[in-house]
């Protein structure tokens, strides 16, 4: 119980701990390691477990006794998922293109960062391959299970990230997120996770999948911890953890119809009663029509395919039978893009960013589902909602690509539990930059709500 109790910590409890001496960073990573050696083999939510780990936490141990500064993390074990770089491991990117895994000399740039911030990699996240996926279904690694339910997908592309912070296997993930990537796997397992604005936090380091549309950005188990790995990433004068505390009532929160259309009734059920939280702590809540949503759901797909394959095209061509059929059958489908077809959805962009800009002048910000239905069985390629079938794609990324196609920010966090046990999250929609008003309103859920506090290590994994 203790060290259940100690895995399902917060990022800050824990870097105050170890700057306090009340907790050894050997310890922590200790505890981490033991557990991903447990449930690792039920969840697959890691490729690959970092051998240094225990070294870099005694290193870290040692630097307690120089009394020099320490960095905000300093000793807390974090996850990456297995496409973005890390110096002395092996980047696999979920496939097998690169063979046993690309090698780097240097971390990615946000990987540096959380290093220099203290922060103990402990391993690679398993993903969709390529990052081209929702349902994290990897043909070379095995599909990653949702904690909740080992029948269910965890949501993708970065679907082991979800299930290792849920689990309690890190406390807390860097995931990408091209059309939804971090929010879906958010929503599908009860945790909290942030697409920051377009370059915000840098993308050097990061195999791509879309140039246009790819962003990075913190998986955690709550919006304080998001905060806390966001300073770290965008290193910038910020005011998110100070956003945490303030008051909300002044904020105009607008209901968009688009982001309620076609909703499971379970789902419909907790996201409305995450617009009554709101409306009880006093806000302003106003429905608001916002254009060109549709066209940027179909243009984000354009994109994307065009952009996949123009990196992808020397690998396909060289080395076709290295991909799984599924994403290799998908990269191909770019091909198959026009030119004028990449240049109207390039305009349909340009229209969505000026139509959000629009839109954040009326509110400052937006609510809205994650996902329309509920984590499907695993090998299922379909949702169902009220007897209808729809493919998972482009079902769960329907709410999410828009703010992809208009690069602003979205936090995704969890509002409810089916009454079979699965997670539903709602999202949260603000301005280029305006990070700090989602921490604000979901730091607000979060401290009058209960939902992220759950985990389901509540019940053995072996019954789930």
């Amino acid at each position: 119980m203790a060290d259940e109790t100690l895995v399902f910590s917060g990022i800050s409890d824990i870097a105050t701990r170890i700057a306090s001496g009340d907790l050894s960073p050997v310890e922590v990573v200790d505890v981490v390691l033991a557990r991903i050696e447990q449930l690792n083999p039920q969840l697959n939510a890691y490729i690959a477990v970092i051998d240094s780990a225990r070294h870099e936490a005694q290193a870290a141990q040692e630097a307690l006794a120089t009394k020099k500064k320490l960095g905000p993390l300093h000793g807390v074990p974090l996850s990456i998922k297995d496409i973005i770089l890390t110096r002395g491991t092996l980047t696999t990117a979920g496939s097998k293109i690169f063979g046993t895994g690309s090698a780097a000399n240097r971390d990615a740039l946000l990987v540096g960062r959380l290093r220099r911030a203290g922060a103990i990699v402990v391993g690679k996240t398993n993903l969709h391959e390529c990052a081209f996926g929702v349902t994290n279904e990897n043909s070379h690694f095995g599909a990653v299970r949702n904690p909740w339910d080992l029948r269910r997908i965890p949501g993708g592309s970065s679907g082991g990230s979800a299930a290792a912070v849920a689990a309690g296997l890190c406390y807390g993930s860097i995931g990408s997120d091209t059309r939804g990537s971090i929010r879906i796997p958010s929503a599908c397992c009860a945790i909290t996770g942030l697409k920051p604005t377009l370059d915000l936090v840098p993308m050097k380091g990061v195999i791509p999948l879309s140039w246009t549309l790819d962003h990075v950005g913190p998986m955690t188990r709550s919006v304080e911890d998001a905060a806390r790995l966001l300073e770290v990433l965008a290193q910038r004068s910020t005011n998110y953890l100070k956003a945490l505390r303030l008051p909300i009532h002044s904020l105009r929160l607008g209901v968009c119809e688009y982001y309620f259309r076609d909703l499971d009734p379970e789902v419909e059920l907790a996201v409305q009663g995450a617009v009554q939280v709101f409306r009880d702590a006093g806000l302003q809540v106003q429905q608001i029509s916002v254009n060109h949503l549709a066209e940027a759901l179909t243009a984000s797909d354009i994109i994307a395919r065009a952009e996949a394959v123009t990196y992808h095209d020397r690998f396909l061509r060289e080395q076709r039978e290295s991909y799984g059929s599924a994403v290799r059958e998908r990269l191909e489908t770019g091909y198959s893009v026009t030119g004028m077809e990449y240049v109207q959805a390039e305009r349909v962009r340009i229209e969505m960013i000026e139509e959000f800009k629009k839109v954040f002048k009326k509110v400052d910000c937006l609510i809205g589902a994650a996902l329309p239905a509920l984590p499907p069985p695993v090998g299922q390629n379909f949702i169902r909602i009220n007897g209808r079938e729809e493919h998972i794609v482009p079902g769960f990324v329907r709410f999410n690509a828009p703010q992809n196609v208009a690069g602003i920010p979205a936090l995704g966090l969890p509002c409810g539990f089916s009454q079979s046990g699965l997670p539903i999250g709602f999202q949260l929609i603000a301005g280029r930059h305006q990070e700090h008003i989602l921490f604000q309103l979901g730091a607000h859920f979060q401290r009058v709500t209960d939902w992220h506090l759950r985990h389901p290590a509540a019940t053995p994994l072996k019954t789930w």
